[in-house]
């Protein structure tokens, strides 16, 4: 029973220390839905926008477009078609890569959750295989002690056979009746 119950309880210590990553898998996969579109065009629309809102989006494509500018002023082509084309797809390329960069983050998070409930399911199925070893070692050990136990009876009764064989033919003769009483006993 101790082995059981050491068992069980370092199976709830393991879960318990899994548990902060099984709960980032967990908070990521809605997010990740959200953002590949399984739940939805306004769910995906939502957090395109969250995205786009975001410190990250907004630091970037302020960041590149006063980069852009800025070297088109250098080089006097700051009204150039070249420019212009160049603000213009910016936007989208940032946001494209932030979504992308999103992604493999959320992706990330559902493998860290996944790989804790992997592992603590691993440990679960040994710590169930170890305590069906031990109950089978306890089985053993009762049939062990019962057989022992009947052994032990078997032995008392052939001696108590040999007992009363032994004081029948001392007061009896082996001849007539007390031949008799001893070739049936």
């Amino acid at each position: 029973m101790a082995g059981l119950n050491e068992s069980k309880r370092q199976f709830d210590i393991t879960r318990q220390d899994y548990e902060p990553y099984q709960n980032l898998g967990r908070a990521a996969i809605p997010e990740l839905g959200d953002l590949v579109g399984v739940n939805g065009g306004d769910a995906q629309q939502a957090i395109i926008d969250q995205l786009k809102a975001g410190p990250l989006y907004t630091s970037l494509t302020g960041a590149g477009e006063e980069s852009i500018l800025a070297n088109a002023s250098a080089t006097g082509g700051l009204r150039g078609g070249n420019t212009q084309d160049a603000l213009a797809r910016f936007r989208g390329d940032t946001l494209n890569s932030v979504i992308a960069n999103q992604l493999a983050q959320y992706s990330g998070l559902v493998g860290i959750g996944s790989g804790a409930t992997d592992a603590v399911s691993n440990f679960g199925a040994a710590a169930v295989n170890a305590q069906n070893q031990l109950r089978n070692q306890g089985a053993g050990a009762k049939a062990q002690a019962v057989l022992a136990k009947a052994g032990i009876n078997a032995q008392n009764w052939s001696n108590a056979g040999g007992f009363l064989d032994s004081a029948i033919s001392s007061v009896l003769p082996t001849s007539g009746v007390g031949g008799f009483l001893k070739k049936l006993f």
